[in-house]
């Protein structure tokens, strides 16, 4: 799991203001934004996984009128198709949480929930990434 240094865990926990999942597909991607309470401030939508679709993503992020420090990216560290996204948002500046699909699976399995969609799977990935924030928080007290 990566996550782009900026500030201590605590200190980033408390200044973020929004928490994204996006599902990585190799043609594709989808993605949702969350608060940090999990409430949806954009539903999932669809976006090419080219610069074309990322520039629709990045328009979605800077609607929020945030500081890409204070917006954690959470996506899955699917084959290859997520490492290009991935690099283009660590350059500009967004909080990274690059999560193993075993993680997402069990959280998904742990809510009981059946049926797997893109869209659903965006949503997934956004609620763990808020839970491992808080978790390597809790491990990595502040300086």
């Amino acid at each position: 799991m990566n996550t782009t240094p900026s500030a201590s865990p605590a200190e980033e926990e408390a200044s973020i203001k929004y928490v994204c999942g996006v599902d990585v597909g190799s043609q594709s991607c989808v993605g949702c934004i969350c608060r940090p309470d999990k409430s949806i401030v954009v539903k999932s939508i669809a976006f090419a996984n080219a610069r074309e679709g990322w520039k629709v993503w990045e328009e979605k992020l800077s609607q929020l009128d945030t500081p890409p420090n204070q917006i954690v990216i959470g996506m899955e560290a699917t084959s290859r198709y997520h490492e290009n996204l991935y690099h283009e948002l660590e350059r500009r500046g967004y909080v990274l949480r690059l999560l193993h699909p075993r993680q997402t699976h069990q959280f998904h399995e742990r809510q009981g929930l059946r049926a797997k969609t893109d869209r659903l799977d965006a949503m997934t990935i956004a609620k763990v990434a808020v839970r491992v924030g808080k978790r390597e928080s809790a491990m990595c007290p502040a300086s």
